[in-house]
């Protein structure tokens, strides 16, 4: 008998640093999606850091935990970017609650304020800004995700421009979020806020011209507070000068690991061509969108 926790990957297409001040966010929740396995055994654990979030969850509830096997799976071999800390946390906090869970829906039990709460014990020292935590919400909900902690609003969305398609593309460069977090001080959020807004109400009217608009406005203010770094900002630069293409910027701390793009339908050969000759890897598209936390099996 085992238990599978299957959670989507996740990226910011905006809304990272917004989300720290408890403001609103846009997560892409894509497959391959990362899967934790556990069965009855004896404690051992593979695929978690001790230190980890997940680790120090399992740690905490050692007496539950000791009593199974666990091994955690990553369908993108640990290059970074996708959320594999988080996806760790919500599958051993599901598995957690599955103790008392067996007979229900997971779904109803699983809380966001309740995750949020116990994501914020172990992956937060109490150094720096805390971490949002709205990539655990996007993982747990899946699709397009619209989050704002600060009203409690949780909108999950399917991609409504008919004429526009969406890449992510990885970067092979790497920034430590929780390092990264621990030296942020506080900025002024007016401009992302205002280029959000756009964003949100393309959504809502399906309005293509206003989600490109608000997508640049957004990469422009993450410049502007120095919030994208220099190698993203070469890359942003030679994309947008590809044919067919829209809108691009980067996603997650200083936009290091993952690049959106967004090209017009059917247009993707000319951003293909560049990665290609970069040695760069398209890993998703919006054609890639995923369920949320999904759960199979028993114990």
């Amino acid at each position: 008998m085992s238990l599978v926790f299957a959670v989507p990957g996740k990226t910011f297409l905006a809304g990272e640093y917004l989300a720290l001040n408890e403001g609103p966010a846009l997560l892409f929740l894509s497959q391959p999606c990362f899967e934790l396995t556990a069965k009855p055994g004896k404690g051992e654990v593979e695929g978690l850091h001790q230190n980890s979030p997940a680790g120090l969850f399992i740690r905490k509830h050692t007496d539950y935990f000791a009593k199974l096997d666990i091994a955690f799976q990553d369908p993108h071999k640990g290059i970074g970017g996708f959320g594999a800390s988080t996806a760790q946390f919500l599958s051993v906090y599901a598995l957690w609650l599955y103790k008392e869970a067996a007979q229900q829906d997971m779904e109803k039990i699983l809380d966001f304020k309740h995750i949020l709460e116990e994501y914020y014990q172990v992956a937060w020292n109490g150094q720096g800004l805390r971490p949002s935590g709205a990539d655990v919400v996007g993982q747990l909900k899946g699709s397009l995700t619209f989050f704002e902690k600060r009203q409690g609003l949780i909108n999950v969305k399917s991609w409504p421009f008919t004429g526009l398609d969406f890449y992510l593309i990885h970067t092979g460069n790497k920034v430590a979020t929780h390092e990264h977090l621990r030296m942020l001080k506080k900025f002024d959020t007016a401009n992302l806020e205002f280029a959000f807004s756009k964003i949100k109400e393309s959504f809502d009217s399906a309005n293509e011209n206003q989600f490109i608009d608000g997508i640049k406005s957004y990469a422009k203010a993450l410049k502007d507070l120095n919030f994208t770094c220099e190698p993203t900002l070469n890359l942003l630069s030679d994309l947008q000068s590809i044919p067919g293409v829209r809108a691009a910027k980067g996603c997650g701390a200083l936009g290091a690991d993952v690049v959106l793009v967004i090209t017009k339908k059917d247009f993707s050969q000319g951003v293909k061509q560049y990665c290609e000759i970069n040695g760069l890897k398209m890993l998703a598209s919006n054609k890639d969108i995923a369920a949320g936390l999904q759960v199979r099996g028993n114990l």
